[in-house]
């Protein structure tokens, strides 16, 4: 859709805001990462309304969701010494690290430092309900039926109080709470708006785009990695001078390796080689 990308691109520099800038910059920070999911759900539902049958939908899902779980452990796997620095300094000893590292890992999508990876594992975690919905040939919707059920449970529940609960899971910012229902409004955009336009192929407008979409999640991915560097070697703290150097180390990194496809696919994926 015409302009998703250049909002993914300036989300993204939401998302940096979040983790070194001060204050929610005008309302703006609570919707950076819902609408990550938001146009993922876009771009996945548009694929899942051309199937033809449910067969066919399960299938599209799963390729999808194959390559957003190497994409999690391989990003879990270059954040992993911030995670092991974190513990260390926790001196939590070694089984015990392991074992929250794991729970982390699976549940919560984040450790020290590596606060953007939850989105990578909110995505892995309504991906399932998705294709577990398409596997039961719910009509779409159901599924928005029970985005709403989920988005507004842990309100009425008030989850994120509960001690058992917070214990396990630490929080309702996940894919079931968050990344589900937005990734279900995304494809009821798509619904509502079946005739969206989208770029002529090969222009330089649909360039553009798919470079910006390239920017949007690389910076998203990398900032923590430059951000994190800078807080542990020279003790930065949130400021509007952290939130610029960041930012610009990492749409310069971004620029540099752009030319090397073979480098940007194995980091990104396909989509974004493009």
């Amino acid at each position: 859709m015409k302009g998703i990308d250049t909002l993914k691109f300036l989300f993204s520099l939401v998302v940096v805001w979040i983790h070194t800038g001060i204050g929610n910059l005008g309302g703006l920070t609570p919707w950076a990462v819902p609408f990550f999911f938001l146009a993922s759900g876009f771009f996945l539902f548009r694929k899942l309304f051309k199937a033809s049958d449910y067969q066919k939908k399960t299938e599209l899902i799963a390729p999808w969701w194959r390559k957003t779980l190497r994409l999690y452990l391989l990003w879990s796997l270059i954040f992993l010494p911030f995670a092991i620095i974190g513990f260390a300094n926790g001196h939590l000893g070694v089984s015990k690290s392991i074992a929250l590292y794991l729970r982390n890992l699976v549940l919560v999508g984040e450790n020290y430092l590596s606060w953007p990876l939850w989105y990578l594992l909110g995505l892995l975690w309504a991906g399932c309900l998705i294709w577990l919905a398409g596997k039961l040939r719910l009509p779409f919707w159901s599924l928005c039926v029970l985005a709403i059920l989920l988005f507004l449970l842990p309100r009425f529940l008030h989850l994120g109080e509960n001690e058992v609960y917070a214990r396990i899971f630490i929080t309702t910012r996940n894919g079931l709470f968050v990344g589900f229902p937005y990734m279900v409004l995304g494809g009821l955009i798509h619904r509502i708006l079946p005739e969206t336009s989208f770029w002529e192929s090969g222009s330089w407008q649909q360039k553009t785009a798919f470079s910006l979409r390239y920017l949007s999640i690389h910076i998203y991915l990398t900032h923590m990695l430059w951000a994190g560097l800078l807080i542990l070697i020279w003790g930065f703290e949130r400021s509007l001078l952290f939130w610029g150097i960041t930012c610009s180390i990492s749409i310069v990194s971004g620029l540099l390796i752009r030319p090397c496809g073979g480098l940007v696919k194995f980091l990104y994926g396909s989509t974004y080689q493009t």
